[in-house]
């Protein structure tokens, strides 16, 4: 394989070459109403973006995404592309699989497809996509049993028949998922269970003053919590006078809480905490939460019985996956690719 000219630095934590999906994370719908405060994407003067910032009772009821926001951005993302590829089509790579050039206005379309943290990488992703399509291509045309009218008919089928065909996994025995369950335990218990309640000072994370100011007074609070006689009484006062957030009409009950339910910061924080009023705020986005902790059930640990197709599935995706991977360098060093270092990990395979 030859290869030359365009080399990423690294790519070991980039999104698949060509899968077509993102995962989302649920973060709330007010978590989505208040990203799109803080970016600007919503009028001004909405002075209630920065009060709903936490799940009220109800809201803990209701189904959790930032699908609209992740759709803004990746329109703002794409935007950004096609005015890049308009302005400047020297950015983009020249790259030829057996001597044929890959089309840069494919390259170009393929972009969207490949979110990534900056420019650079997401031409690679998608240049990189585009060559293992062509190296696809190139492979079910070579295949007997399939040819060109295979791939004229249909594409994708054509490649998952040759993928079928030429990738053969091993497959885990029990013994070497009874292995994995012993060496990853932990990763085998259920959530716990947490009834909540907090006072929210909010502020946005680009004031660094306000943000100062406020995590003095969560100190305060706590201590004047703690200090006072009745101290369940003292929290909820607090809440109802100073917490931004709906639950101070319930002297700051957010209820139950299960993981998935609240932004990332503010939940991997709150799951480590024991039963009582936390000793320190915990710093979300959205400012400082004094937090008390009513009650806690701790995880279940699962049994080997329970986990096992689960964990039989994982290990058959990723002998799979692994299979993939060194078929297609095996494509790739078979071709005389050039203008292009091809990085082809599991991390960044087409794994549909």
């Amino acid at each position: 394989m030859t290869v030359s000219t365009y080399n990423p630095a690294d790519h070991a934590n980039h999104q698949h070459t060509h899968g077509h999906s993102d995962n989302h994370h649920g973060h709330g719908n007010h978590d989505r109403d208040h990203h799109s405060h803080s970016h600007s994407h919503a009028p001004m003067g909405r002075g209630d973006d920065i009060l709903r910032v936490m799940p009220t009772l109800n809201d803990l009821q209701k189904p959790h995404s930032d699908q609209e926001f992740i759709e803004k951005a990746m329109a703002e993302e794409r935007s950004n592309h096609k005015s890049l590829i308009a302005s400047s089509r020297d950015e983009l790579p020249s790259v030829t699989v057996n001597g044929v050039m890959i089309d840069r206005t494919a390259i170009a379309q393929e972009l969207q497809y490949h979110p990534a943290p900056n420019k650079e990488d997401a031409v690679f992703l998608a240049t990189q996509a585009l060559v293992v399509r062509e190296l696809l291509r190139l492979a079910v045309l070579d295949e007997p049993s399939l040819g060109e009218a295979a791939w004229l008919d249909d594409e994708e089928k054509a490649v998952s028949d040759l993928i079928e065909k030429n990738v053969q996994a091993t497959m885990p025995d029990i013994a070497t998922c009874e292995r994995y369950y012993k060496q990853n335990i932990t990763d085998f218990k259920t959530d716990p269970i947490m009834n909540v309640r907090h006072i929210l000072l909010a502020c946005p994370p680009e004031d660094g003053d306000e943000r100062l100011k406020l995590k003095k007074t969560a100190y305060e609070f706590i201590e004047q919590i703690k200090d006072n006689v009745n101290p369940d009484a003292e929290f909820i006062q607090l809440a109802r006078q100073h917490s931004a957030c709906p639950s101070k009409e319930q002297g700051g009950e957010l209820g139950i809480i299960n993981k998935g339910q609240t932004v990332p910061e503010f939940e991997g924080a709150l799951f480590k905490m024991d039963a009582g009023l936390a000793p320190s705020p915990i710093e979300s986005r959205y400012g400082f939460h004094v937090v008390d902790v009513l009650t806690k059930e701790p995880g279940i640990q699962m049994t080997y019985e329970q986990v096992s197709p689960a964990i039989h599935n994982k290990l058959s995706q990723q002998a799979f996956h692994q299979s993939l991977c060194d078929y297609l360098f095996t494509l790739a060093n078979d071709a005389d690719i050039e203008g292009i270092e091809m990085s082809l990990e599991q991390e960044n395979i087409f794994r549909g």
